[in-house]
């Protein structure tokens, strides 16, 4: 009787076990949605599908390991700790529409994850390469969260003889890779920083 009751003792506790660890999973979750919108196991499985990753290799795009992966999907775990995993990761989620539209390949688009993780590489005393990569990025995703590269492209031939300096941000940020933004971004500063200089001679 007394081994009948501590089974049953054991059953409950092991369901009880379970189902604070159910709620803790939906409140990283929610957790997660406050900080990116949605669960990061919804975003982390739509640029699987759509990119066609499996988990080991979404980690290596991210820079993050398999096990960190599965924890923030499942949501045992709520945030991504790695700044530069996170721009990866926005970066990614940027390009799934050009690709679901045909507009930009697979290999493509893991370049260009790539490339905005690089901003992460601060440690390099890189300081001004860095701010600039960091910002392009993000102005990219601005651009091609609104349209598609062929929208942009075409706003830019209608733009190009009366507004050549709009025309030219639809095509590199709409429409460019992230090296041709980067060196947009550091020619139009050194032109703003000109006249300063010239003032304090």
């Amino acid at each position: 009787m007394i081994v009948a009751v501590s089974r049953c003792q054991r059953s409950h506790l092991q369901i009880f076990s379970e189902e604070i660890a159910m709620v803790d999973v939906e409140a990283n979750r929610a957790a997660q949605r406050e900080l990116y919108g949605e669960p990061l196991g919804d975003v982390l499985g739509r640029c699987r599908a759509v990119l066609g990753l499996n988990q080991a290799r979404l980690a290596e795009a991210l820079g993050l390991s398999a096990p960190m992966v599965s924890q923030v999907t499942s949501g045992q775990r709520i945030k991504i700790g790695h700044p530069a995993a996170v721009r990866r990761l926005q970066a990614m989620v940027a390009t799934l529409p050009e690709v679901e539209r045909g507009e930009l390949s697979v290999e493509e688009a893991l370049r260009r994850v790539e490339d905005s993780g690089a901003a992460g590489e601060a440690l390099t005393g890189t300081t001004r390469r860095v701010s600039f990569q960091e910002t392009a990025g993000v102005v990219q995703a601005l651009f091609r969260g609104v349209a598609s590269a062929t929208d942009h492209l075409d706003a830019a031939a209608l733009l190009a003889d009366r507004h050549p300096e709009i025309a030219e941000l639809l095509r590199v940020y709409g429409a460019g890779r992230l090296d041709a933004a980067v060196a947009h971004a550091e020619r139009v500063a050194a032109q703003t920083r000109r006249p300063a200089s010239r003032s304090g001679e």
